[in-house]
């Protein structure tokens, strides 16, 4: 099976050309999709946000997303074939929320700062011997908005964020329904 992590630049870079090309043919044969969110948006636009760390949603983008259910299933196998790591939903047995994610050599927990209750940290702990080192986590909930962050340089095999307790990815990832995706 080929994988993104398989391929060479060459073909890394092909592939990128490839999405392009389908982004047109998404543009054409979906116009009118794409006049009804106000722009056209198509696969390059997911492929970018997906793929750039840099690379915000934007309104059009987010609009896009929740009115055009192709154009998420797209985001949604994107995610889901090339993560570093991936979090599926909680076990139904769990509560409303969460604080911990277990998976295969990896977790993420959420802790509240002794200093300032109104943060709380985000420490993703990295299975040993990762060779490729993740720079993005996405937080998936059905239906709603795609949150994105940013990951700094993982220290002695952890990654930490301090986050708002209140944002939109705290509330997120104590969600059982998220679906995280680290890349």
């Amino acid at each position: 099976m080929v994988t993104w992590k398989s391929l060479k630049p060459a073909q890394r870079e092909a592939a990128g050309q490839v999405f392009d090309a389908l982004s047109t043919l998404d543009t054409l044969v979906d116009r009118s999709d794409a006049e009804q969110v106000g722009g056209s948006i198509g696969f390059s636009d997911i492929f970018a946000f997906a793929t750039d760390p840099r690379r915000e949603m934007d309104n059009r983008l987010r609009e896009a997303l929740l009115s055009n259910p192709r154009l998420r299933r797209d985001l949604d196998r994107m995610l889901a074939n090339r993560p570093v790591y991936r979090f599926r939903r909680v076990a139904a047995a769990s509560s409303g929320e969460v604080d911990s994610r277990e998976g295969d050599g990896f977790s993420i927990r959420l802790r509240s700062s002794r200093a300032d209750p109104r943060h709380t940290f985000v420490n993703i702990e990295l299975a040993a011997g990762t060779d490729k080192m993740p720079t993005m986590l996405f937080v998936c909930r059905d239906g709603q908005d795609y949150i994105k962050q940013a990951l700094p340089e993982p220290q002695d095999g952890v990654i930490q964020l301090l986050i708002e307790t209140d944002s939109d990815l705290v509330n997120a990832l104590r969600d059982i329904q998220t679906e995280v995706f680290i890349r």
